[in-house]
């Protein structure tokens, strides 16, 4: 389709084309999905994180004529999807993974393709200012472990300096196990609550991992991952600490 000719398509047109057809039909089961998400958000206790998990990407099979995609999966960006609105994120993956004519892109979501145009051009705007903004694998890793180390000494003042005065930590028990219920700001204040955290357990034990594709720390009490946590690293210093405590959000940890 000329994208100089955008046009609203029907189900029937859709439907003529398989592949669009199999997108139009996949798009509106995610987007029915991410309503329902968005609604259980709403009762859950305490912030909501998104689940880590061991391995960093995903790669989605290439659209016909186009290079193969890559899905960022560090948290930073994951947290940055979670806060579009379900049409904003199915107008990007649509519009920027797939390929689609705004058109096509409004069939899909029940929009008009000018405004289908804004949402997604904003969105893109928006992850791949985030994207930017994420520090190279070697120094975001020099920098978590400088955590730890700063961590596990107790060392209050160093680890204040790994944080950016504006620190944010955002802490997941989603009601199962204790975790802070509002966000923690300040660097002061994020390495007193991870030091007075890692008190709590004396027998806690922490390695270095991977989660979502970037360096983290994964906790582990005995033999059983009780906590996860990853980070966004901008220049030389830690803007968020992002800690998963929730058990259910573990699983992938703990498969036997």
């Amino acid at each position: 389709m000329d994208e100089n000719q955008e046009e609203d398509l029907s189900i029937a047109e859709v439907i003529e084309v398989p592949q669009v057809g199999l997108i139009h039909v996949a798009a509106h089961i995610c987007l029915d999905i991410l309503d329902s998400a968005r609604h259980r958000r709403k009762l859950y206790v305490g912030e909501w994180l998104p689940e880590p998990v061991p391995d960093g990407t995903t790669t989605v099979a290439p659209t016909p004529g186009r290079a193969s995609v890559t899905l960022g999966r560090s948290t930073a960006l994951m947290v940055v999807r979670e806060s579009l609105t379900p049409a904003a994120r199915a107008a990007f993956v649509l519009r920027d993974m797939f390929a689609l004519s705004f058109g096509e892109v409004a069939a899909v979501v029940g929009r008009s393709p000018q405004m289908c145009r804004n949402v997604a051009s904003s969105a893109c705007r928006y992850v791949r200012d985030r994207r930017r903004q994420e520090t190279a694998s070697d120094v975001h890793t020099r920098i978590v472990t400088a955590f730890w180390a700063a961590c596990d000494t107790r060392d209050l003042a160093a680890l204040v300096s790994l944080l950016d005065p504006e620190a944010t930590t955002l802490s997941d028990g989603g009601g199962k196990v204790r975790a802070a219920l509002n966000p923690i700001h300040g660097a002061d204040r994020t390495a007193r609550f991870m030091l007075a955290a890692l008190l709590q357990y004396p027998k806690l034990e922490a390695t270095l991992q991977s989660v979502n594709g970037k360096t983290g720390l994964v906790l582990r009490h005995e033999t059983t991952v009780s906590g996860v946590v990853s980070f966004h690293v901008q220049g030389e210093k830690i803007t968020d600490v992002w800690l998963v405590l929730n058990p259910d959000k573990l699983r992938s940890w703990n498969h036997s």
